[in-house]
């Protein structure tokens, strides 16, 4: 890691190199032979497939700096870097200025997928009244020197009057009708129905009585991801059982079977607006690594079962539904609404709540206690790694403390930080089981602007 970063810190200076490529405010020579993919908002290149290693690069377009240099990779790391995994927090960050007078920012991270270590790296370049980032995922050293490469040959056009703006955020789809008790092919709703948001962009279908979204092609690995919506029906009195046999019958394969596939991922609640659930979250093929990703969810209303599954590539490298990605299964989730289920109450809920939340990632701690009385004593700590000589390495803990309220309302659950405006958004309080259903633990997870992060109780 260490010595990655310090050639990306050394060689971010123009050189010459022959056919650069340009993208938004950058140029700069392709790692040769790395799989080539672009989408109005990201190109991306990703390594050829090796055992044990592997590097995926991510090009962003540039936005308008709002800061410092530091400021502005800030602002990067919690929305490029710190959702998809878990909120960790840059172990190394160091500043250069190129040969083009832009101040460069760089980050570093390992974490931990799967079992596999890896690297994530984010260079934010600030100049010219632009911040320019790029992200790497790296495993294994294998791809260090074509990463290194890469930067060396990065350099930045100067801006003009027309330098490229922010692209515009589009606005979020209206929610639509699901399939209701055989409706689902007309896609409206009857006593019991559900409503939902889809994922933005995604193409609607039907299929065999169900109602399906697809995705475009995602850039970088040409995945194509579905959600489908089955028609509702009378379901068997034990929610659990019941989506163990959806699953058998789906992919004819028991989600509960453990090796040589991977354990499955099991969670089961009941939703603040008041209907029961339970997810099956699993990869099939030996392994896992062949895929596909199933995310299958059922739900109770009454004595009526809904029924929803995803299908994507293993979650480790997914776009849509994985781990190194925002997830769009999370916002669907929060979006999901049944005609006659009643809400939990408010004064239930909160009772429920109360105590102490942990959330770790592989540097960063968020640990929050919540009193009956509405208030919160948080608190978090943060480890980076600095090289002090070629022998020594320091590794620092930096801790943060904060009160405030906290309060949920309307499916939504808020922190309100003393002299603050309140942040927070939809949420749902669970079981989560890693062992079979064997043993359950409980964890809270709230869907913020930058990404879902689940705590587990802690008390």
């Amino acid at each position: 890691m260490t010595r990655l970063l310090v050639l990306v810190v050394a060689v971010l200076g123009s050189t010459t190199a022959p056919a650069k490529e340009a993208f938004d405010v950058a140029r700069f020579v392709p790692p040769p032979g790395w799989q080539r993919a672009q989408s109005p908002g990201l190109l991306t290149f990703q390594a050829p497939i090796r055992g044990g290693s592997g590097a995926l690069l991510l090009l962003f377009p540039s936005e308008p700096a709002r800061g410092s240099p530091q400021e502005n990779f800030r602002a990067a790391w919690a929305k490029l870097v710190a959702p998809p995994l878990g909120g960790v927090a840059p172990a190394q960050v160091k500043t250069e200025t190129t040969s083009e007078g832009w101040a460069a920012v760089i980050g570093v991270a390992p974490y931990v997928k799967q079992g596999a270590t890896w690297r994530a790296l984010l260079v934010t370049s600030t100049g010219q009244g632009r911040a320019f980032s790029v992200v790497a995922h790296v495993l294994g050293n294998q791809h260090d020197a074509a990463i290194d490469a890469f930067f060396r040959d990065l350099d930045f056009v100067v801006a003009g009057p027309g330098a490229p703006a922010a692209p515009a955020s589009a606005a979020p789809p209206e929610p639509v009708a699901a399939a209701g008790v055989g409706a689902a092919a007309a896609g409206g709703t009857e006593v019991g129905g559900m409503s939902y948001t889809p994922p933005r962009g995604w193409t609607r279908s039907t299929r065999d009585g169900a109602v399906v979204y697809t995705s475009a092609p995602y850039p970088n690995n040409g995945e194509r991801c579905e959600l489908t919506i089955l028609p509702m029906r009378r379901g068997g009195g034990d929610l659990l059982r019941d989506a163990v046999g959806t699953f058998q019958q789906l992919f004819r394969v028991d989600p509960l079977g453990g090796y040589p596939a991977l354990d499955p991922h099991l969670t089961r609640g009941t939703s603040p607006f008041g209907w029961q659930y339970v997810t099956v979250e699993k990869t099939l093929g030996s392994g896992g690594s062949e895929g596909p990703f199933i995310i299958l969810f059922e739900a109770s209303v009454g004595d009526q079962i809904a029924t929803v599954f995803t299908m994507s590539k293993y979650s480790l490298v997914s776009q849509c539904f994985g781990e190194m990605f925002p997830s769009e299964w999370p916002p669907f989730f929060a979006s999901v609404r049944f005609r006659g289920s009643k809400p939990v109450p408010e004064a239930e809920l909160r009772s429920k709540l109360v105590g102490s939340w942990v959330a770790t990632g592989a540097s960063v701690l968020l640990r929050y206690t919540l009193a009956a009385n509405g208030r919160y004593q948080g608190g978090s700590a943060a480890g980076t790694v600095s090289r002090v000589s070629s022998t020594e390495v320091v590794y620092t803990t930096t801790g943060f403390r904060g009160d405030g309220a906290w309060s949920v309302k309307d499916g939504r659950f808020d922190f309100t930080p003393d002299n603050t405006p309140p942040d927070g958004g939809p949420f749902r309080l669970e079981q989560e089981s890693k062992d079979h259903g064997r043993t359950w633990k409980e964890r809270l997870c709230i869907l913020g602007k930058t990404g879902e992060i689940c705590y587990r109780r802690d008390d």
